[in-house]
Parts: C-alpha cells; structure tokens; sequence
C-alpha cells in the first residue's frame, strides 16, 4: 500500500463564473485567475465553469457566435499561466462546449494524459432550453494504475430568492437527464451539431449518469441558492447586509448570515446534490454586488462590499465533489481527496458575481467497480434518481426551440442581426426584380 509521500496524485483547480453576458476584460481576468492557489505551481488541470458566458442570442444559437467569448478565455488562461509558470510549461485547451448560456472548458498541462473523452449536456430552462442549465467533460487521466476517471459538470440553476424548490428541481433534471458518450475528437463550440455528434447512451445507464461508479465528480457552477425566501425589506441592506470590517462574533459577520444557506440546508435534508461534498466556506457572499465595482480589490483592501440592495448577498457560486469512494478508502485510506483552497476571488468588471475557486489534489489511482453490498450509500451505486428514457429526444427538441429562439432575438433584438435582416430582404427583392427582367426580355 502506497504511503501519501508515494502515492501519485494530480493537481486541479476548478473555477466557476458568472460571466454577466459580456466579453471579459482579459488582462483582468487574467491578473486574479490563479489567486485561489495554495501554492505558486501550475495545477495539471484547469477546469473553467462559466455561466451567462455570452448575449442571450449568441448563446442559444452557439457555435461561432461564441468563438469570441471562448477565445477570451483562452487567451486570458495563457497569460496568466505564462507569468505563474517556473519550468515553462504552459496549459493546452482539452475542450470547450456550451449549452446556452453555460460553458465548459477544460486545459491540461499534458494533454497526452487524458483518453476516453466524453461529454453531455442539459436544458433545465424555459421549454428545456439552454437559459440555464448544465454541460459535462468526462475523461481518464494517467495511465495505466497511475490514472483515474474524472467527470466535470458546470451548471447555471434557477435564479430568485423563491425559486428554492424549483432549483431543486434543476438539478433532479440534470441527473435524469445529464447523459456522456464517448466521442473520438475534443469537442468544441466550433463543431456541427449534427446526428454523429449527439449522445448515445452508455453501456449502462448508471454509466452514463454523472454518478458513474468508477468516476470522481466535481460539480460547480451558479447554482443560485439564497440566503432568503424573501427579497430584503428596504433598509436591510443598510443594517444587515455583512461588512468586510464587521466581527466574527457580530450577528451581521456573514458567517451568521451562512446559517441560512439554501444550498448547505437542503443538501443535509437529501433533497439536492445527493452525496456531494464542499470544502469549508471561510469567505464572503458571491452575490450580488453592484456594477460599479471597486473591482479586483481584496476584501483585506476594503471598508464596505458593494452590495446590491435588492438582493440578500447570498453564496450562489460553489463547488461541490464526491468524496473518495468508501471501497476505495477500505483498501487503501491514505488515498484521498484534499481540498488545499477554497476561495472567492476579488470581483471582477462584467459581473455581479465574484467567482469561486477550489484547488484540490487527487490520488492517481483508478476506481473499481463496487462489490456487492458495498457502497450502498453512494450515489454512485444507488442513483437518487433514475435517468430520463427520453432525455435524448427532449434535448433535440429544446436544441430546435434554441434556434428558433435564438436567431428570432438576434434578428430582432441585436444591430447587427437586424442589418443582415434587411440585407437579405433587400437582396431578396432586388433578385426577384432581376428574374423577373430577364423573364420579360
């Protein structure tokens, strides 16, 4: 049995971000992106889970509409990884994929270790749309004894402080009906969207799922859980929204305000993110803030968050994962799971949000499937809900509406839409008078 000193392990930071709808400031983004690290090494694997990646429009529609978006990403990741590196190493983009407004993207400092790309996707918006939902990347690291499985979902559930049970309901549909296949080429927002490239189910349902036996899970995104079934009365953000200067021992800290958190009560009660895990929260609300910043400012730098005053600061942006499976951690417990931080990062321009990000460090070592009887409590070996046999034909239709949806608002609602409107429409006519000219001669 290897001691923790000789176990292989890998390295991961995964960072979630409400993006506001816009194109972000590279150069700032960049400059915050890895002050979540505990330690000034790059980590083998950099999971970026983004939400309100893009307008409305663009998202629903996908493809090279978002390239733009995706590309900031990609360029900001470099930048920042450029000035952490020591050795010269530099991250390579696994994959990048959308459903609606939420987005994926994965980097790996050695892209030869990953094998057996997967990946899946959900609406749980209007009609099943993509306004919010959840998009998945699962694959095998390493190699041989020295590998795992890895699955990671970001997700965007409902938002307003009342829709706590209809969050719920999000995420029951993201695992009826969140389902990986396998597919020989990275996938991309780039890629056509035809049959070949839809999921096919897995060998098995539960291998499909997101709780698949031999996987680890890391689930994170906006997940929209309040601190409040109500909107704040209107001078609540003037005697109890928490302050940066207040104590810990003062009822308005906003640790006392995390004794109401939605998330944190509902998942100890079993009705949401069935046996996931989160690292200790020792850091303040992720939302909302007011647009005018003081942006990329530490909370140590300020006297006074700028709270948004219609909306209780709530810690909407998370991270959760499964533990090490107990069959795993019976025949080898040195193999573990380490959350080494758990952080909010200063906010930043674009976003009411601050994002989140959690780097932990995980054994290289595979899963085996579960014995008879072992496990038993584990949502990989008893799923809280069983899939969805119509998954696949619900998410051609919601993938028809987006379309529909999605070209009817950029057509209507965005400049540039509207002037290629009335440019097909001037063309169109001006063809017609053409025919019907050569017609006449």
């Amino acid at each position: 049995m290897a001691s923790p000193s000789e176990m292989k392990a890998l390295s991961l930071y995964f960072l979630t971000f409400n993006c506001g709808l816009a194109l972000i400031d590279t150069d700032a983004f960049a400059s915050q992106l890895f002050d979540g690290l505990s330690s000034p090494n790059l980590p083998d694997l950099l999971v970026l889970s983004l939400q309100e990646i893009a307008p409305i429009p663009y998202s629903l529609i996908g493809g090279s509409f978002l390239v733009p978006y995706f590309n900031r990403f990609h360029d900001a990741v470099g930048k920042a990884s450029k000035k952490l590196s020591n050795d010269g190493s530099a991250y390579t983009s696994i994959a990048a994929r959308n459903v609606g407004l939420t987005g994926i993207m994965i980097f790996a400092k050695d892209p030869t270790l990953i094998q057996d790309l997967e990946a899946a996707e959900i609406g749980v918006g209007a009609w099943s749309m993509g306004n919010k939902g959840a998009v998945g990347i699962r694959f095998t690291y390493g190699s041989g004894n020295t590998s795992t499985e890895l699955t990671f979902v970001a997700a965007h559930l409902a938002a307003m402080e009342e829709e706590l049970q209809r969050r719920n309901q999000d995420w029951k549909d993201i695992v009826r009906g969140l389902v990986f296949s396998s597919t020989t080429s990275n996938y991309s927002t780039t890629l056509p969207r035809g049959d070949e490239d839809r999921p096919l189910l897995s060998i098995s349902p539960q291998d499909g799922s997101i709780f698949k036996a031999t996987s680890h899970l890391f689930f994170g995104g906006d997940l929209n859980y309040r601190t409040s079934l109500l909107s704040p009365a209107p001078n609540d953000h003037i005697n109890t929204f928490p302050q940066p200067k207040d104590s810990t021992s003062s009822s308005n800290h906003y640790s006392a305000l995390f004794k109401n958190d939605q998330l944190n009560q509902e998942r100890l009660a079993g009705r949401t993110c069935h046996g996931l895990i989160e690292a200790p929260i020792s850091f303040p609300p992720t939302y909302k803030y007011d647009s005018e910043g003081p942006f990329m400012t530490s909370d140590g730098e300020l006297n006074k968050w700028p709270w948004a005053k219609h909306r209780w600061p709530s810690w909407c942006d998370r991270i959760l994962f499964l533990d090490m499976p107990s069959w795993v951690q019976q025949s080898n417990p040195e193999a573990k799971i380490i959350p080494n931080k758990y952080s909010a990062l200063p906010l930043l321009p674009t976003s009411d949000h601050r994002a989140v990000a959690l780097g932990v460090t995980i054994p290289l070592l595979p899963i085996p499937e579960p014995e008879e009887e072992e496990g038993v409590n584990d949502p990989r070996v008893k799923m809280p809900f069983d899939i969805d046999i119509d998954w696949k034909k619900m998410r051609e239709r919601a993938r028809m509406l987006e379309l529909v949806v999605g070209y009817t608002m950029y057509f209507t609602g965005t400049k540039e839409g509207a002037a290629l409107f009335v440019a097909m429409v001037v063309g169109g006519v001006g063809a017609i008078f053409v025919f019907k000219s050569l017609f006449a001669a």
